[in-house]
């Protein structure tokens, strides 16, 4: 089975556009209101997101401040504004959601 580059490319800013705001799968899943186990899927092309999920996605990661241009045939396009900076400098600055065994940013 030939894997489209376009299903690549959805993958990839799918994937991207969740890390660059620091949400996990399992937040960006209940933001979706699907499991954890489908956006896993979603990112390693187990599965091919269907148009009302990505059109879903892309207005979430957008509404986060997050834009993601898939049109262009040669390349993607991530447009990290004000908002989707602030989300990620948040989650970077909360303790809750480091690893146990790293120290704190300001502590380096």
């Amino acid at each position: 089975m030939e894997i489209l580059v376009e299903n690549v490319k959805i993958a990839i800013a799918l994937r991207t556009a969740r890390n660059a705001l620091g949400w996990s799968q399992q937040e960006f899943a209940d933001k979706m209101k699907v499991s954890k186990s489908t956006i896993a899927r979603i990112e390693t092309l187990e599965l091919t997101a269907k148009a009302e999920f990505l059109m879903r996605a892309l207005r979430i990661y957008a509404e986060a401040g997050v834009a993601v241009d898939l049109l262009q045939s040669d390349k993607i396009v991530l447009t990290i504004e004000i908002p989707g900076i602030n989300e990620a400098k948040l989650r970077l600055e909360d303790e809750t959601l480091r690893r146990k065994d790293k120290k704190p940013l300001w502590d380096r």
